[in-house]
């Protein structure tokens, strides 16, 4: 079976998938203020995108290339940074990347993937 992608969601989909930044434990208000802040150094790093890949789940090493692929996307957005600011919001989003990044390695193995022998289809992520 093939993997799914983020890709084969419709813009509504995607926009309605995820629960923000952090983990389904955290109350629903404190992701909101997390997501929002992040929201003012990263544009196009998409925690939809990291929740999506959590869904669909697989084995360890999927969850360690969706971790690097949220990290890399992160990295993009801090130094793309524009200006004047850059000089104080690049170090900050860097910063906040690599924190993000060590969040999701240690805290995503605790119930957040889903391990799993074989992929979630797009209508098993749907429907949850």
């Amino acid at each position: 079976m093939s993997r799914p992608s983020f890709d084969d969601l419709n813009d509504c989909q995607k926009l309605l998938f995820g629960n923000g930044v952090g983990p389904y434990w955290l109350p629903e208000r404190m992701r909101e203020l997390i997501t929002e802040t992040a929201s003012w150094f990263f544009c196009d790093a998409s925690w939809r995108h990291h929740d999506f890949g959590y869904a669909v789940g697989g084995d360890r090493w999927d969850r360690a290339r969706c971790d690097w692929k949220f990290f890399v996307a992160m990295l993009h957005d801090a130094v793309t940074q524009r200006w004047p600011w850059a000089l104080v919001t690049v170090p900050t989003a860097v910063l906040l990347s690599v924190l993000f990044y060590l969040a999701v390695r240690l805290g995503g193995q605790f119930g957040s993937f889903d391990y799993r022998e074989d992929y979630a289809t797009l209508a098993e992520i749907l429907a949850e």
